[in-house]
C-alpha cells in the first residue's frame, strides 16, 4: 500500500503524522509526505528515514501574508472566516495544482491529511482514492471547520471535482480534553498520543534535578518562543526553588530567512530557580524527570505532558492554543494565565496542590490504553480497501 501523508508545513502539523509514517514503514508500506519544500530539514531530522518528500506550495508566512493582502484581515488574530481563507483558500490555491503532477507520479493508494490540510483531500478527490483525517488535539469547532470547508468548496467546483468525506477521523485527544458539545466530523479512530522523539537515540541527556527541587520545563513551542516571552516566564518563576529547563524553540523559516542563534548559557540564581537553556529538543527527551510544564497551550505540548502525567501552566499566545488551554484547565490538569505575572501564583498552586498531578496521572493511564499507531494504521488501510 502506498500511503501519502499531507500536511501544513509547520512542526505542530507535521510531527503528529510521524508515528503513523513510522507505522507505515513498519508495516512494509511506502510513505510519502506532501508539504512545502521549506521543511526539508524537518523531514531529515525529525521524521522517520525513508519518507518520500513531495515538495509543493509556500510556507506559512507566505500564504498567511497573501491572505492578508487578499482580504485585509489580521491573520495574527484570525476570525474563523480568516482561518477559512488561509487554509481553504490561499494555501489550497498556491499548492494543489503544483502538487498534482507530483502526486499522480507517486501514485498513492490513500491520503492521510492533518486537520487543517485541504490539499490532500482535494487531490484524493481528483485521483478518486480514499482519504483520512488526523486530529492535532481537541477537535476544531464547527465554526472553523465550516469556514475552511466552505471556502475550499469553490476550489473543487473550479476543477470539476466533488468533495468526499474522510473515511475516518484519527483522534489523539483523550476524553478529558474533548469539548462535551463536539462530535467527530467523520467515523472516529482513537489513537494513543506520543511525545515527539527523533528517530534513533536521544540527542540530549539532562542530569536529574538536584535533590528536593522539582523540575519545571518551559516550552512555548516552535512558533512563539521569542526571547522576550521566555524571559518573562523565567522572571515569573525566578523566586521559586526549582530546577528550570527552558527550551528556546525553533521556527520553520521561509527560504530567505536566517534565524538568529539565541542559545544562552545556564544561569544560577541563589535562593531561587536554577535556569538552564536548551535548544529545540523533542519533548520525549525532556519530560522524564519533569514535574510541571509551562507552555503556550499547543496541542503537541499538552498531549505530550499528559502522556507523562504532568500538570501544566498554560499561557496561550495564538492559533488554537486558547481552545486547548481552556479544555486542559476545565479538566483539572492545568491552570491558564493571561499574562506572565500570573505564572508565579499559578506555579505555587501546582506545587502545593497534588490534585493536578493526580488528575494528569489518571489521564496518562487513559492514553496508555488507546490503540497504538500500527494498530490504527492497520484500521485505516482496512477501511480504505
Amino acid at each position: 500500500m502506498r500511503v501519502l501523508f499531507s500536511g501544513v508545513p509547520a512542526y505542530g502539523h507535521l510531527l503528529p503524522l510521524a508515528p503513523l509514517i513510522d507505522a507505515a514503514f513498519a508495516g512494509g508500506h511506502a510513505a510519502g509526505l506532501l508539504t512545502s519544500a521549506g521543511v526539508g530539514e524537518l523531514i531529515t531530522t525529525e521524521l522517520p528515514p525513508g519518507v518520500d518528500h513531495l515538495p509543493a506550495g509556500p510556507m506559512p508566512l507566505a500564504f498567511s501574508e497573501e491572505t492578508a493582502q487578499r482580504t485585509g484581515a489580521n491573520v495574527f488574530q484570525p476570525t474563523p472566516a480568516t482561518i477559512g481563507e488561509i487554509f481553504g483558500g490561499t494555501r489550497l490555491d498556491r499548492t494543489a495544482d503544483a502538487a498534482m503532477p507530483l502526486v499522480r507520479q507517486w501514485q498513492p493508494d490513500i491520503v492521510v491529511a492533518d486537520a487543517f490540510d485541504t490539499v490532500g483531500p482535494l487531490l484524493a478527490a481528483a485521483l478518486e482514492i480514499p482519504w483520512h483525517q488526523v486530529g492535532l488535539g481537541p477537535g476544531l469547532p464547527a465554526g472553523i471547520t465550516g469556514e475552511i470547508t466552505r471556502v475550499a468548496a469553490a476550489r473543487y467546483t473550479d476543477r470539476g471535482l466533488t468533495p468526499a468525506p474522510a473515511r475516518s477521523y484519527i483522534d489523539p485527544c483523550p476524553a478529558l480534553l474533548r469539548d462535551p458539545g463536539w462530535t467527530s466530523p467523520f467515523p472516529g479512530l482513537p489513537i494513543r498520543a506520543q511525545a515527539h522523539r527523533r528517530p534513533g537515540d536521544a540527542t540530549l541527556r539532562l542530569d536529574p534535578p538536584p535533590s528536593g527541587r522539582p523540575r519545571v520545563l518551559v516550552t512555548l513551542g516552535t512558533i512563539f518562543s521569542e526571547p522576550h516571552l521566555l524571559d518573562a516566564v523565567v522572571d515569573a518563576v525566578r523566586g521559586h526553588e526549582v530546577d528550570l529547563v527552558v527550551t528556546e524553540g525553533l521556527s520553520i523559516h521561509d527560504e530567505n530567512d536566517s534565524p538568529e542563534n539565541t542559545h544562552r548559557e545556564p544561569v544560577e540564581h541563589s535562593g531561587g530557580a536554577a535556569v538552564r537553556y536548551v535548544p529545540f529538543t523533542p519533548l520525549a527527551e525532556l519530560l522524564g524527570d519533569t514535574d510541571i510544564v509551562i507552555g503556550a497551550g499547543g496541542s503537541g505540548t499538552v498531549l505530550s505532558a499528559l502522556v507523562h502525567g504532568i500538570p501544566m501552566i498554560l499561557w496561550p499566545q495564538g492559533a488554537d492554543q486558547e481552545i486547548t488551554a481552556a479544555r486542559a484547565t476545565a479538566g483539572g490538569v492545568a491552570r491558564t494565565v493571561g499574562e506572565s505575572g500570573e505564572i508565579t501564583e499559578a506555579l505555587s498552586a501546582l506545587l502545593d496542590d497534588d490534585s493536578y498531578r493526580n488528575t494528569a496521572t489518571k489521564v496518562a493511564g487513559e492514553i496508555a490504553g488507546l490503540p497504538g499507531p500500527r494498530e490504527v494504521l492497520g484500521a485505516v488501510i482496512g477501511a480504505s480497501r
